[in-house]
């Protein structure tokens, strides 16, 4: 009888521990949704989106710029004062003030507008696309988190790719730091934490050995910039690699079609003003001899100097090959530069064999007369070396690669599976 009473009064505790533990459970998916209506989840998730849209601005004008993306407050970029809190509202305020600055009426970039409704469309699209298709039994937890995850992932391409497109470069803080979230939160997409860091791996040495080494050493230039080849890391981490392989293929893909048909079109690629303006500051410090300036205009894909095919060179001094000649214009320039270097006298300047020249012994008029045309002669001359210079360094005009791979990668995020099925099954592996 005490037996029997002792474990009634045992399964009774259980019981209770199990209601408590339950009451206890977090809360679910479906049961948030059967609460809180799903517009106002809609909407307030689409704001959301429309104010990280705001901040992505400043990210996109002050990140190239080596500014803070906290201080200063934002401010006109017409006259400089800082902008007023009902005047910063996304969408809204530049459709109030139709496109002008209230202080001073200067112009806004649309822009502004259009980065904010892409922050509020994506926002809404991974609500729609990966967080209402969870499973229902998915706690409100880890689905806010695979939702923050992924929203964050879409802010740092965005911005990426606004970058890019008129900097022509892709900062590390979104690639490498995107590499770094994207190996972090893998168990979010049960991808695994090895295969994510295989993939990141897979994605960067896939465009850095063929695209940036083997093309620079066997053809003299670079295929791609070392900036895309870290956002294959990013897809890579994200995806695994053949995730990464994809972006580089439908990236290429789409970059094929964009440069055809503005060709067809009769557009000329050009370098964006920004980007000249880069080159020529650093155009400007390389002459007064400063060295990383140097540096940077020799690992610029835009400025390299295209006849460093360093692995043809080993092999031809490796088997005494001879190099090949240079082309006239080449050949001419080369020599400018050698005999600006050297020093070279005036004609007419006749140099005798104690080192002084003719003009010693002349009278203070012929000096006159001598001196005035040795100063055309050098004018001239610099004349010339300036405009072989200009031209050796012009830069190439290119197409920014990095907005192609980044669509790339917005496609994977919300088409993965279905790009799985019905595109490029043969890129994934079947376990």
């Amino acid at each position: 009888m005490g037996a029997s009473s002792r474990c009634r009064r045992g399964t009774l505790r259980l019981q209770h521990a199990d209601a408590d533990h339950r009451s206890h459970d977090a809360m679910r998916l479906d049961e948030l949704l059967s609460i809180v209506p799903l517009w106002l989840v809609r909407s307030s998730v689409f704001v959301f989106g429309l104010l990280w849209g705001s901040f992505l601005n400043v990210v996109i004008y002050r990140v190239p710029r080596e500014m803070s993306v906290v201080r200063p407050a934002s401010h006109c970029p017409g006259c400089g004062k800082p902008v007023e809190a009902y005047d910063n509202v996304p969408v809204l305020s530049y459709v109030i003030l139709r496109g002008r600055a209230r202080c001073c009426g200067a112009r806004m970039s649309p822009r502004y507008p259009l980065v904010e409704l892409i922050g509020g469309a994506l926002s809404l699209a991974i609500l729609e696309v990966i967080v209402l298709r969870l499973p229902g039994s998915v706690s409100v937890g880890r689905a806010a988190a695979i939702y923050g995850a992924d929203f964050a992932l879409c802010l740092g391409l965005v911005a990426a790719a606004f970058i890019d497109a008129e900097h022509m470069f892709l900062p590390d803080s979104i690639t490498i730091g995107g590499t770094i979230v994207g190996v972090f939160t893998a168990s979010l997409r049960e991808l695994g934490t090895v295969a994510s860091i295989v993939g990141a791996l897979s994605g960067f040495l896939g465009v850095f050995v063929p695209f940036i080494f083997l093309y620079k050493g066997l053809l003299g230039r670079t295929g791609m910039g070392l900036g895309d080849a870290k956002l294959l890391a990013l897809a890579g981490a994200w995806f695994g690699w053949p995730g990464a392989l994809f972006t580089l293929l439908a990236g290429a893909v789409q970059g094929t079609v964009y440069a055809g048909v503005t060709r067809l079109f009769g557009i000329e690629p050009t370098l964006p003003a920004a980007v000249l303006e880069d080159i020529a500051e650093l155009e400007r410090a390389a002459a007064e001899g400063d060295e990383e300036a140097k540096r940077a205009l020799a690992e610029d894909p835009l400025t390299e100097d295209e006849d460093d095919a360093f692995i043809v060179r080993f092999f031809r001094r490796l088997f005494g090959a001879s190099e090949p000649e240079r082309d006239a214009a080449t050949a001419a320039a080369a020599a400018t530069s050698a005999g600006g270097a050297e020093g070279t006298t005036s004609p007419g300047v006749k140099t005798g064999d104690d080192g002084k020249t003719a003009g010693d012994e002349k009278t203070a008029g012929d000096e006159k007369t001598a001196g005035d045309a040795e100063t055309r002669a050098d004018r001239e001359r610099d004349v010339d070396q300036e405009s072989d210079a200009d031209e050796r360094a012009a830069p190439r005009a290119r197409i920014p690669f990095g907005p192609f791979l980044i669509l790339a990668i917005l496609e994977l995020l919300f088409a993965g599976e279905w790009l799985k099925e019905k595109l490029v099954p043969f890129l994934w592996p079947v376990f």
